[in-house]
């Protein structure tokens, strides 16, 4: 009896432990991911960093890769197809064109948030 006590309080602990770190992972990707796209808008007369823009999507893919054990594939896909559409937008000069995918990048992050967190919203 005592040992299934204590096999139910580990698992219990891991699980708690398990969504807290989820949360975390989830919590500050988003808002490093939302902290480097503010970095990308520009004002009127200046151009995007095509470099900059480019290291993050490089450290996007090694967060992609992290991000894809909680959330669905599909879902982190579509920031990553967006972001590459960026990319090309940014290196073809059609900045209205990148100032839309950005916008739609940050909404997507800034959802994710709000999709995956602990709120009474998502338990119910």
């Amino acid at each position: 009896m005592k040992y299934k006590i204590v096999a139910a309080c580990l698992a219990l602990t891991l699980i708690l432990g398990l969504g807290i770190a989820e949360q975390l992972i989830i919590k500050d990707t988003m808002d490093e991911m939302l902290t480097r796209l503010d970095g990308f808008i520009v004002e009127e007369d200046e151009v995007y960093d095509l470099e900059e823009i480019k290291a993050t999507g490089e450290w996007w893919d090694k967060r992609h890769k992290v991000l894809e054990l909680f959330l669905p594939h599909n879902q982190i896909l579509e920031i990553s197809i967006t972001y590459g559409e960026l990319i090309g937008a940014v290196g073809a000069e059609d900045f209205d064109s990148a100032q839309a995918l950005l916008t739609r990048i940050r909404m997507t992050c800034r959802e994710f948030e709000n999709i995956y967190s602990v709120r009474l919203g998502n338990i119910i």
